[in-house]
C-alpha cells in the first residue's frame, strides 16, 4: 500500500514539473471582497489546491478514523459491561436455582445497579422476595419489570402471583384478563382462571370461562373432559342458586345437567331437594325416575329416609319391594330392605328377608353386623356373638359408607363431588367394600 502510494505521489509530482514547464503564466486571484492576490504563478495555484485537497482527505481520512476507533473502543467498554453483568447475573441464577437467596439478591442487586433495565434481574429480585413472602417487595420488583416491558406475559403472572398469595381476587382476574388480551385462547391462563373462580364459588363467572376454554383447540380427550367439567361446574351453578333462593333457576339448570347426562345421580338429588318441601310428590318422582335411570342404591336410601320422616314407611317398604320383585338377583336390594325392616322395628321381617341372601353370594360384613343385631333383638345371644365376629372388620355398625369410585376415597357422608379428586358424580354406597380392598392394593 505504502509503495502504490510512493508511486502516484511520483507520477503526481511529475505532471506538476511538466505543467509547471509549460505554463510560465500567472494569475490574480481574489479570496474575498478586496483581498486580492496579483501574479501567482499558475503552477503554484494548482500546487496549492492540490496540497489543499490532500489536507482535506487527510483530515476527513483522520476524523473518520478517529470516529471508528471511538466506537470501536464503545462497543468493547459496552460488551465487557454486558459480561460483567451476565457474569453476575449467572452466577445470581446458581445461586437462586440452589435456595441461596442472600447471595443472588446481592448478585442481581449489583446487576441492577449497572443496568437498570434489567428485565431478568428484576423478575428475579421480585420471585425471592416472593419466595420470602415479602408480597410488597416483590410486587414492587414486578412493577418495575411492568414498566419496562407492559406486555409481558412472565411480568403479568408474576404480578398475578403475588395477588393471588395476598388473596386479592379481584385484581388477580385483571392480571389474567390483560394476559388474555396478548393471548386470548392461552388454556392454561384460562384453567387459572376458572380455578380462581372456583375456589371463590363464583359459578356464573366460571360458566363463562369454562365455555371460552371449549372454544379453544383441544384435543379430543381434552374436549371430553371439558365437557364433562361443564356439567359438573353447571350442577354447582344449580346448587349455588338453590343456595341462595333462586329455585326456578336451580331447577332449570339442574334439569339441563340431566338432560345432557341421564347418569348424573348428584343432578337427580339437587333437582329433588328443589321441590322438597313445596312439590314433595314431583320430588319422589324425580328420585324414582333416577333410581330406574342409573340403578344407584343412594335414591333408595333418600326416598327412604324422605318416607319415614314423613311418617310413611309402607311406601318406601312397597318401593324396596317392587324392586326386589324387578331385579331378584340383586341381593343389595334385598340387604337394604332387611336394614330397612330393623330399622323400622320390624325383626321378623328382617330376618326372614336376610335368610332369603345367599350368603356365598353376598358375604358382605355388614350383613353379619345386621343379621348379629337381629339375633340380639330376638334375645338370641349365641346367635348374635357369632354373627357379630363374622362382622367385626365393620367400622360402624348397619352404616354402609359412601366411596369414590374414581379415587377410592370412603366417607359416611354422601357428596355430588369427591372431596379427594374434585370429580363429580362418582359416589356410591360401598356395600362389597370394593373401595377398601383398592386401597389396601394400592398400598400394598
Amino acid at each position: 500500500m505504502a509503495k502504490l502510494t510512493v508511486f502516484f505521489l511520483v507520477i503526481f509530482l511529475t505532471l506538476l514539473s511538466l505543467l509547471s514547464f509549460f505554463n510560465k503564466a500567472s494569475v490574480n486571484l481574489t479570496v474575498w471582497k478586496g483581498v486580492t492576490y496579483e501574479d501567482i504563478p499558475i503552477i503554484a495555484l494548482i500546487f496549492i489546491s492540490a496540497a489543499l485537497g490532500i489536507l482535506s482527505m487527510f483530515i476527513i481520512a483522520t476524523i473518520r478514523d478517529a470516529r471508528r476507533y471511538i466506537h470501536s473502543w464503545q462497543i468493547q467498554r459496552k460488551q465487557k459491561k454486558e459480561s460483567r453483568i451476565q457474569e453476575s447475573y449467572s452466577k445470581g441464577l446458581e445461586a437462586f436455582f440452589v435456595s441461596r437467596y442472600e447471595e443472588a439478591r446481592e448478585l442481581f442487586t449489583r446487576v441492577i445497579e449497572s443496568d437498570p433495565s434489567h428485565l431478568n434481574a428484576l423478575l428475579r429480585l421480585g420471585d425471592i422476595a416472593f419466595i420470602e413472602k415479602d408480597f410488597v417487595k416483590a410486587k414492587d420488583c414486578y412493577l418495575k419489570a411492568e414498566e419496562l416491558k407492559p406486555r409481558s406475559i412472565e411480568v403479568l403472572l408474576s404480578l398475578e402471583k403475588v395477588s393471588e398469595a395476598q388473596q386479592k381476587w379481584r385484581e388477580t382476574i385483571q392480571y389474567l384478563d390483560s394476559i388474555l388480551k396478548i393471548d386470548g385462547e392461552n388454556t392454561n391462563i384460562l384453567y387459572r382462571k376458572r380455578d380462581i373462580y372456583e375456589k371463590n364459588r363464583k359459578w356464573e363467572e366460571l360458566m363463562e370461562v369454562q365455555h371460552k376454554i371449549l372454544k379453544c383447540k383441544l384435543s379430543a380427550e381434552d374436549e371430553q373432559e371439558e365437557n364433562k367439567k361443564l356439567l359438573g361446574y353447571k350442577y354447582e351453578l344449580g346448587r349455588y342458586y338453590l343456595e341462595t333462593g333462586s329455585v326456578d333457576k336451580a331447577i332449570k339448570i339442574l334439569k339441563s345437567v340431566i338432560k345432557s347426562d341421564k347418569d348424573f345421580i348428584a343432578a337427580y338429588l339437587a333437582l329433588a331437594g328443589a321441590y322438597f318441601g313445596g312439590n314433595n310428590k314431583e320430588a319422589q318422582a324425580i328420585l324414582i325416575k333416577g333410581y330406574e335411570e342409573t340403578s344407584s342404591l343412594v335414591f333408595l336410601t333418600s326416598l327412604e329416609d324422605h318416607f319415614i320422616t314423613e311418617g310413611e314407611p309402607g311406601t318406601i317398604i312397597d318401593i324396596y319391594q317392587k324392586a326386589v320383585q324387578k331385579d331378584p338377583k340383586d341381593l343389595r336390594l334385598q340387604f337394604f330392605l332387611a336394614k330397612l325392616y330393623y330399622r323400622l322395628e320390624m325383626i321378623d321381617y328382617a330376618l326372614d328377608t336376610i335368610n332369603a341372601i345367599d350368603p356365598s353370594a353376598f358375604d358382605y360384613p355388614g350383613l353379619h353386623a345386621l343379621l348379629g343385631s337381629v339375633y340380639e333383638r330376638r334375645s338370641e345371644y349365641e346367635k348374635a356373638v357369632n354373627e357379630f365376629r363374622k362382622s367385626l372388620k365393620v367400622e360402624k355398625m348397619l352404616l354402609v359408607p359412601f366411596c369414590c369410585s374414581n379415587c377410592n376415597y370412603i366417607s359416611n357422608e354422601w357428596s355430588g363431588r369427591c372431596p379427594e379428586c374434585k370429580s363429580w358424580n362418582t359416589f356410591i354406597l360401598d356395600i362389597n367394600e370394593i373401595c377398601k380392598i383398592r386401597k389396601r392394593q394400592g398400598s400394598a
